[in-house]
């Protein structure tokens, strides 16, 4: 998540990287939070002290942030439903925060909401929520992004061109049509990728060719009927995957079964034991007293007071945490990662988000922080991290608006004030041996002359 910080900065510091909706009219949903201006730039301080560091003026609705693996390269998403959407291929500059645009190019498909980079490095996918299409594009040394290689749109989703249906359709019957929402590749070979489509209520199983960037659907997953799948993760020790259901606010535990890849298309049930993501468990992200007032017709749930959205595990593995949109909380479960472990969860806490409408979080490089982004608040909220609990505290806020998704970094570059102690050579280690050996030698000089050329002068 975070990439390597440089030697000689004493203290950690988190760039986080905020993006915000810039035009509300051509979004999927209806955010009710005032308009931002593209990609803002928090720096929190390791004892969770936040300041705007800078603005970055990109859009329309960046949705998506993602960093190439070892340059300073920032992607990013537009999200809207009356065109493609875009790839924005960016320069992170460090000391100012801002993101210097390089290129953008149609990602080749609407509502473009997530992005993923093989593990070659050499192709991203992008993720098109509203017209169901995946689609491949090479990466270059230098991280710049060409042109899609592979375009592969879901069975049933030529219902948007067929019928260009409104947002006010897609709100009433979430599930009419295939919705694909992420693609995650498994840790722990990194040769499957799963996309998760929230239509459809399917796990897809797919395979880059690392060679070509061509994609491969392997296989795919049937869930539970009207949950409204939207984000997966894996542990990354133990073998089971979580699942958020934006429909009806849950979380599904599912044991991960590897399979070889022998060609084989094979259609698979979670609820079955042996498939490929077994299901396990199902919790709540809501408190067992709150009343979410869902309605449901045979496209699925399309009415409820809450719905859930972000999925973050701790960095530790120890701990899930998972947006609730509507109850305007965060739900906190710990997880079982023993050495027999199922990776079951056990809640924790549901605590308040700090504002309106959850919509993504993350967390600072040390872990100790969480930096949640309300959208109809406009405002970004930090917590502190109980590390052995896992429960959250509300430490401070930032007023941005309407913040959709947030990324967190490693921020290399020492303050002003903190570079002018670390570079005055007297206040190092290496500045005071040198000026010890300093004064030794003028001293010495000085007595050298004095007994010996000094004498000669009196003469």
């Amino acid at each position: 998540m975070y990439d390597n910080q440089e030697a000689g900065v004493a203290e950690e510091r988190t760039l986080f990287l905020v993006s915000t909706y810039t035009d509300n009219s051509i979004l999927a949903h209806t955010p009710k939070g005032a308009h931002g201006a593209g990609v803002y730039a928090i720096e929190c301080s390791e004892d969770g002290k936040m300041a705007l560091k800078g603005v970055s003026e990109l859009g329309p609705n960046v949705a998506f942030l993602l960093k190439h693996p070892t340059q300073d390269v920032i992607y990013a998403t537009t999200e809207c439903i009356n065109k493609d959407g875009e790839i924005l291929t960016t320069t992170l500059d460090r000391s100012t925060g801002k993101l210097k645009q390089r290129s953008r190019i149609s990602a080749s498909g609407k509502s473009t909401c997530f992005l993923n980079l093989h593990k070659t490095g050499k192709f991203l996918t992008a993720v098109n929520y509203w017209d169901a299409k995946l689609a491949s594009f090479p990466v270059s040394a230098d991280g710049s992004v060409g042109s899609a290689v592979d375009v592969d749109m879901q069975p049933g989703a030529e219902y948007v061109e067929k019928n260009q249906p409104t947002r006010e359709e897609h709100w009433k019957f979430r599930q009419r049509w295939p919705h694909t929402h992420c693609m995650v590749t498994e840790p722990y070979t990194r040769d499957t990728d799963f996309v998760i489509d929230l239509g459809v209520d399917q796990v897809l199983q797919y395979r880059v060719d690392a060679a070509t960037g061509k994609l491969r659907k392997t296989g795919t997953v049937k869930l539970t009927p009207h949950l409204g799948p939207r984000h997966i993760i894996f542990h990354p020790r133990v073998k089971t995957a979580y699942l958020v259901n934006e429909l009806q606010s849950s979380v599904s535990v599912f044991k991960y079964n590897p399979r070889a890849d022998d060609g084989e298309f094979l259609e698979e049930d979670s609820r079955e034991a042996g498939s490929t993501l077994e299901l396990i468990q199902t919790v709540s992200t809501l408190p067992s007293d709150y009343e979410n007032n869902m309605s449901l017709n045979e496209h699925g749930v399309w009415k409820a007071a809450s719905h859930s959205s972000e999925i973050r595990l701790h960095p530790s593995g120890k701990f899930l945490y998972i947006g609730n949109r509507g109850h305007d909380s965060i739900a906190v479960f710990a997880i079982d990662d023993s050495t027999t472990a199922t990776g079951r969860l056990t809640p924790v806490q549901c605590a308040a988000s700090g504002g309106k409408t959850p919509r993504n979080f993350n967390f600072s490089c040390t872990g100790k922080h969480m930096l949640v982004g309300n959208q109809d608040s406009n405002n970004c909220t930090l917590f502190e991290i109980d590390l052995d609990k896992g429960c959250l505290t509300k430490v401070s806020a930032l007023p941005v608006p309407s913040p959709n998704y947030i990324y967190g970094l490693r921020n290399a570059v020492a303050p002003a004030e903190e570079s002018a102690i670390t570079n005055n050579v007297w206040l190092t280690d290496g500045g005071l041996i040198h000026a010890l050996l300093l004064i030794f030698i003028f001293l010495w000089f000085g007595c050298y002359a004095y007994y010996n050329v000094g004498h000669r002068f009196d003469l």
